[in-house]
């Protein structure tokens, strides 16, 4: 997977702030409809009762604000899962308005038991849509938020027979 539709719509009246655009706070309202629908896919659309409390935690967050968006405005989100190994994933989304870039959201992800309150890897399962989803470009994009290269070195094992 190199880039891939998470969301698409426009922008609505709530994320509008006092000054007549999308408040920054909504580029990552907005950003998260779009990983919980990369994350449920990830786990062969399973809703979160399926999924026994394995989600993920967000650990860092990097966002670069590109352009304004206004009400009405044409809104979508394109996905890229730069890195993953077995116990996290670093994934960025391009938000964009028609032919323009608006902003970039990126963020570093642990798999963590809402049980167990604690890191744990992956479900089997999960971990190979991950492998199957990585961008094999990302590496060679010169404008990989910083907080996302270190997700570019990890690795899952491959599969045992």
């Amino acid at each position: 997977m190199s880039r891939r539709i998470y969301f698409e719509g426009e922008v609505r009246t709530e994320w509008i702030d006092e000054f007549g655009h999308m408040g920054y706070l909504d580029y990552q309202r907005v950003s998260d409809i779009a990983t919980m629908a990369f994350w449920e896919e990830m786990n062969g659309g399973r809703g979160q009762e399926a999924r026994q409390d394995n989600e993920f935690a967000i650990v860092d967050v990097h966002v670069r604000y590109l352009r304004e968006l206004r009400l009405g405005d044409p809104l979508k989100i394109a996905t890229r899962l730069v890195g993953c190994d077995l116990k996290r994933f670093g994934l960025l989304h391009e938000m964009s308005s028609g032919d323009k870039l608006c902003a970039t959201i990126g963020f570093l992800c642990l798999s963590f038991h809402l049980g167990e309150r604690r890191v744990r890897p992956f479900a089997k399962d999960v971990a190979a849509r991950l492998a199957a989803a990585l961008d094999p470009e990302a590496a060679q994009d010169p404008s990989l938020p910083a907080c996302l290269v270190p997700a570019l070195s990890w690795r899952l094992p491959a599969p045992s027979a």
